[in-house]
C-alpha cells in the first residue's frame, strides 16, 4: 500500500473511531429508531450530494475525503439502528432485515467498504477514479434498498 493510501485509510479509521467513541458527530433522537434511521439516511444523502457536486464541478478530489469518511461513519451507525420491534410504523424497512440479519449486515459492510474505497480514490487525485468509486457506493446503496427497503 503506498503512503498516500495508508494515510487516507488511517484518517478514515481515526474519524470513524472518534465518532463512535465520542458520539458527538452524529446526533440522533434518543429512543426512536425510525427517526434515527431517517436522520442518518438524510445525512448520507447530503454527503452523497456533496461528493457528486465535487465530481460534477471537476473540483479537488481531496474535498471528497471527509464526505466519504462521513458516509462510512453513518453506515457503521445505521446498521445498529434496527432493534427488534422497530419494523412497524412510519418506516420502509422490510421484515427481511430481521429474518436475514447477516445479509443486511453484509450489505451495510459493503457500503462502508465502498466508502473507504471512495476515500482512497479521492486521496489519489484522480477524478475519474473518484467517479468510478462513487458509482460503486451508489450501487451498494441501491442493492441494499432493493432487498431491504419498501418502494
Amino acid at each position: 500500500m503506498d503512503m498516500r493510501k495508508t494515510l487516507v485509510v488511517a484518517l478514515i479509521g481515526a474519524m470513524a473511531a472518534g465518532a463512535m467513541v465520542g458520539g458527538a458527530t452524529i446526533a440522533f433522537a434518543q429512543g426512536n429508531a425510525i427517526a434515527d434511521r431517517k436522520e442518518n439516511r438524510k445525512q448520507s444523502g447530503a454527503a452523497m450530494r456533496a461528493i457528486k457536486a465535487v465530481i460534477d464541478n471537476k473540483g479537488n478530489t481531496r474535498d471528497v475525503i471527509p464526505h466519504a469518511a462521513k458516509l462510512k461513519e453513518l453506515e457503521l451507525a445505521h446498521v445498529k439502528m434496527y432493534p427488534a420491534g422497530s419494523g412497524t410504523g412510519d418506516t420502509k424497512a422490510l421484515p427481511v432485515i430481521w429474518t436475514d440479519w447477516r445479509g443486511f449486515e453484509a450489505a451495510s459492510k459493503a457500503t462502508a467498504d465502498a466508502a473507504d474505497a471512495l476515500a482512497v480514490a479521492a486521496g489519489s487525485g484522480d477524478l475519474a477514479a473518484v467517479g468510478t468509486a462513487f458509482g460503486a457506493v451508489g450501487r451498494t446503496c441501491g442493492a441494499c434498498h432493493d432487498k431491504y427497503r419498501a418502494k
